[in-house]
């Protein structure tokens, strides 16, 4: 019997329970990955996340070869063209079976439905997996009956309702029989996306896992602290892994665990800190499934989707190139330009300064995001910018917006970090850094809104939208 196994955001050997199946129920298998360009560009999604997905399938297609899978890769273009895509090839090449792990996003869901459907008619067995949550969307529920909106109470619920076999790992697979399908080349596709950012970032389910294992180790206890200063390299930077799935929130999990005497609830304040992060990404997984509207553009409060926006370009071009005036802020959008990432701390500011001071629609920035994020996830991207747009799901009250300046002298007190992505305030005092006083002196730019001001017309938008 011949099956294949259809790769998507699920890049890895251990711990893939698609790949898993397959190669148990299988004499033959052949892994399957659909190119969507269209799709990629209607999403848009970062060429440096593209690129860095391309550069993980290609370290995974050698993986794969030493277990006799070959890689195969088709043309799709968008997503309503893979019934067809996949229904062909599996005809042509006497496929019994199809096994995936499922995604959450709309469009995703709406696309597995009909490859579901397609091959299912065909006669052809079709095998599903979550293998980005631990608890499937839709199983957790509040007392009343409905799904959680709001984090804390979906936290506890999680932590009640989970089981030891949960958290159990799918080994890597055996090696399996040789097949005629010879795997594909990759290197004109990812050199038509190549993209500098991609170098900053290590390529490969292996060396991710050691670089993991040696974090949790080192930082792991001080991560509760260090993760919300930015000039500091307290964070795991795992975001990007857990995305693509090079590695799984599973297996993170059990290597907490591995470094907390077993726990994952209490013990280490670092460690434990670390795995709520990871459930917060489960709860936007959850949320995203539940509330499809947030995945069409929506807010998830629905009454906020009558606030005018300001529609001032040129503040938002200001902001889009780090030249609000605003050291912290314009700190962290040039970090993401340069890197492809931007410390959580510094989202939480950048995305708030857009959607409260300058009153810009937050969808202008969730969009930008994506546009250059390497770890661009639909359904952490919108909880995120929701949450600081107090439109969406356990969101930030309207009336309590973050003051970037105190936030800049919290959290970078010294500077670091504004100096190492805004070059033109390294010689600026400390004292004066965080807002300087005379900012053309250095080259840079007076603030484009006052910060005090355009923080009362965003809680008067608010209340006049309440009202």
């Amino acid at each position: 019997m011949k099956s294949i196994v259809w790769l998507r955001n699920d890049l890895r050997l251990l711990d893939n329970p698609a790949l898993w199946h397959a190669c148990n129920a299988s004499e033959e298998v052949v892994a399957l990955y659909l190119i969507t360009e269209d799709q990629w560009k209607s999403h848009g999604d970062a060429i440096c996340k593209i690129n860095f997905w391309l550069k993980n399938l290609s370290s995974l297609q050698n993986s794969l070869a030493e277990l006799n899978i070959p890689l195969k890769i088709l043309e799709a273009e968008v997503y309503k063209n893979c019934p067809e895509v996949i229904s062909k090839y599996c005809k042509e090449k006497n496929i019994s079976n199809v096994y995936l792990n499922l995604e959450y996003p709309i469009n995703e869901l709406n696309r597995d439905r009909e490859v579901y459907k397609t091959i299912k008619e065909n006669g052809i067995g079709v095998h599903t997996y979550h293998d980005q949550v631990i608890h499937e969307p839709g199983s957790l529920k509040t007392g009343a009956g409905n799904n959680f909106s709001v984090y804390s109470p979906f936290k506890r619920k999680w932590f009640e309702l989970l089981k030891d076999e949960m958290l159990d790992l799918f080994p890597i697979p055996k090696q399996k029989n040789k097949t005629d399908e010879k795997s594909s080349d990759l290197s004109a596709l990812i050199d038509k996306y190549d993209n500098p950012i991609c170098s900053n970032w290590e390529i490969g389910e292996i060396k991710v896992q050691q670089n993991i294992s040696k974090f949790l180790k080192s930082k792991g206890s001080s991560y509760k602290d260090d993760r919300n200063f930015p000039g500091m390299d307290g964070c795991s930077k795992i975001s990007p892994y857990l995305n693509a799935g090079i590695i799984s929130a599973k297996w993170c999990l059990v290597e907490a665990a591995k470094n907390n005497n077993g726990d994952l609830a209490e013990g280490d304040k670092g460690i434990v800190h670390w795995v709520s992060e990871i459930l917060w990404r489960e709860f936007y997984r959850h949320i995203i499934y539940n509330f499809p509207k947030v995945s069409k553009n929506k807010p998830f409060l629905d009454y906020t989707d009558k606030m005018v926006w300001s529609d001032n370009r040129v503040f938002f071009e200001a902001w889009k190139k780090g030249r609000t005036g605003i050291p912290i802020v314009d700190a962290g959008i040039r970090e993401m330009l340069s890197t492809g990432w931007m410390h959580n701390r510094t989202r939480m500011i950048v995305a708030m300064f857009l959607s409260k001071n300058l009153l810009i629609d937050w969808r202008w920035g969730e969009e930008f995001f994506m546009n250059n994020l390497i770890d661009g996830d639909i359904a952490s991207n919108n909880g995120g910018w929701q949450w600081s747009a107090s439109t969406g799901t356990d969101a930030a009250p309207y009336f309590r917006i973050m003051n970037p300046m105190t936030q800049s002298e919290r959290f970078d007190s010294e500077g670091k970090y504004i100096r190492t992505w805004i070059p033109e305030l390294k010689n600026c005092p400390t004292k004066d850094i965080h807002l300087p006083p005379n900012p053309e002196s250095y080259d840079y730019v007076d603030p484009i809104v006052d910060l005090k001001e355009s923080r009362q017309n965003a809680i008067k938008a608010f209340e006049n939208l309440k009202n």
